[in-house]
């Protein structure tokens, strides 16, 4: 084997240990102070039918051990009874929460869904502190405490959070969970040790009502389908910065067969590409395919390398690589995630470490448009988009 395989071999693994150090630093770090708590934090939750565990994911939240006081509003939709029926069992079954459903009509041609719930209904949040909250997300035992603390830090404007997958209902599933469980850590937090930020994961971030209102809340963004890059956008161009903080929030949503699982995979490579690609400076780019692309391709070319030419010495790297990788996610399950990915499944981490590159290859080369629960989106270059068929 040349000269360069080996070098860009022990630079992979010297890879995978950097980051993982970052990591264990990251989560060793103290909170930061919390001067003041909120009087009220406003949790706004667009909340749509079609996952059999959206009430085990909204029941989560109201009985997670929480010190702030709280109100949810649910943004659902007029034309979903499923849905609003969902809703109203739980609010019967919770009557000591501040919960309010708030019933829309469709979003206009061009708008974002979930950006059109928050636009319209931002307003009606009374706390000191709005959080944006997907509907197959938790925010578990003392989550905001985690995350709270860091929006009183100089210059921030907004927090979010790290998320990881807990359904394990099938084999789409635990593929997809497999694939966020053995790499969110290793791709969210290094990459903030060498810049700041840039986008956010949108599944939960919150900020002070009162940023919020100097940034323009959420009027303006509603044409970009990547609204969680939308939001971090905004706020970097008023001069706030991005927090990432160690809460870590899981994520409980059932993909049903492979057309699902094929559909979500490409509305996660074609939005980042038509709109963190075209707007992050370059040196923000080149960490970006530093960082993350080159390592998500080379378990391919060390199997290619493998396969080409067979030796004790590429077989010997091959399974030092691909032990090591495994040795990483197995510490952060247990150590961070809480044992999320259960072992029975744990052969698909090497697997998702060479077939996701393939499958992205995939998406990316498909037509441009994407399903989103239901909407069929046509992505128009610079990340806006058009509704092929609603939902």
């Amino acid at each position: 084997m040349s000269v360069l395989f080996w070098a860009v071999g022990a630079l992979m693994l010297a890879e995978r240990i950097w980051k993982e150090a970052l990591v264990i630093r990251f989560f060793q770090r103290p909170l930061p102070p919390l001067p003041k708590p909120p009087a009220l934090v406003s949790i706004l939750q667009p909340v749509i039918s079609g996952d059999p565990q959206l009430a085990e994911v909204l029941e989560g939240t109201l009985r997670a051990r929480c010190s702030y006081n709280r109100e949810f509003l649910w943004l659902g939709d007029e034309n979903d009874p499923a849905c609003q029926q969902t809703c109203a069992a739980i609010i019967a079954r919770y009557p000591d929460h501040a919960i309010h459903y708030v019933a829309l009509p469709p979003p206009p041609q061009g708008f974002n869904p979930k950006m059109f719930k928050l636009m319209m209904c931002a307003p009606m949040a009374r706390g000191t502190v709005v959080c944006v909250l997907d509907d197959d997300t938790v925010i578990p035992n003392d989550g905001l405490e985690r995350c709270l603390p860091y929006l009183d830090q100089p210059g921030v404007g907004l927090a979010f959070g790290l998320p990881y997958y807990v359904s394990f209902t099938n084999l789409w599933s635990s593929m997809t969970a497999m694939f966020v469980d053995s790499n969110s850590l290793l791709t969210y937090v290094p990459y903030t040790s060498v810049t700041p930020p840039f986008t956010i994961n949108g599944m939960f971030y919150a900020m002070k009502r009162s940023t919020l209102a100097r940034v323009g809340g959420f009027m303006g963004l509603e044409p970009y389908l990547a609204d969680d890059f939308a939001v971090a956008h905004r706020f970097r161009e008023h001069g706030y910065r991005l927090a990432q903080t160690p809460l870590l929030h899981p994520i409980r949503t059932q993909v049903r067969d492979g057309a699902h699982y094929l559909r979500l995979l490409r509305r996660w490579c074609i939005a980042p590409r038509e709109s963190i690609m075209r707007y992050i400076t370059p040196r923000e780019q080149a960490i970006f395919y530093a960082l993350g692309l080159v390592p998500a391709l080379f378990p391919l070319l060390a199997l290619a390398a493998l396969l080409l030419r067979p030796s004790a010495w590429t077989l010997g790297y091959a399974l030092l690589y691909f032990s090591l990788s495994f040795a990483i996610f197995a510490y952060n399950n247990a150590r961070y995630l809480h044992g999320a990915a259960p072992w029975r499944y744990a052969w698909l981490v090497p697997v998702m470490q060479l077939v996701f590159p393939l499958q992205a290859l995939a998406a990316l080369l498909a037509p441009q448009h994407v399903n989103w629960r239901g909407n069929v989106m046509q992505i128009e270059r610079g990340g806006t988009f058009r509704y092929v068929h609603r939902r």
